[in-house]
């Protein structure tokens, strides 16, 4: 019997999170995640999990071993490459990214957070294309406000 070990749910923060108003900016060769609706990039089966895995191994370099967001959060993509996408095309590409850098949980595995809890705290985004041989992209990740607290 051959034993498969389950993906990386990610990393324990030990620091505390970002503070309002800072930001990080991430350039990445290739395309990024793609959130398609009959199949997850998460899992390890898709043909593309390892675009995935790049942006979940960036984005925890980036974060310095500090908490995931509680707050709002802004997403602005900058995706290079040979043609210009359709813009449906393109907002899979962002949703993508946005389960990407957020938790998820599924019957029997759970991807710890990243960069904020839930996609729902990303209040603002952008996504722009230029055209360039090789495809790759810049995403900048941006902490606007923290977390509201009820009085």
């Amino acid at each position: 019997m051959k034993f498969k070990v389950f993906p990386d749910p990610g990393k324990l923060p030990t620091l505390p999170p970002p503070n309002v108003g800072e930001r990080f900016s991430l350039s990445l060769p290739g395309l990024p995640p793609r959130k398609q609706r009959h199949r997850s990039c998460r899992n390890p089966k898709h043909p593309h999990y390892d675009r995935f895995v790049l942006l979940r191994e960036a984005a925890t370099n980036a974060m310095r071993g500090r908490q995931w967001f509680l707050g709002t959060v802004g997403l602005d993509l900058l995706m290079f490459g040979p043609e210009r996408l359709h813009w449906l095309v393109a907002n899979e590409y962002i949703g993508g990214i946005m389960d990407t850098l957020g938790g998820c949980h599924g019957t029997s595995f759970t991807y710890l957070p990243v960069v904020y809890q839930d996609d729902c705290q990303v209040i603002s985004m952008s996504t722009n294309f230029q055209i360039e041989s090789s495809p790759r992209y810049t995403l900048d990740v941006s902490f606007i406000q923290s977390q509201a607290h009820p009085s």
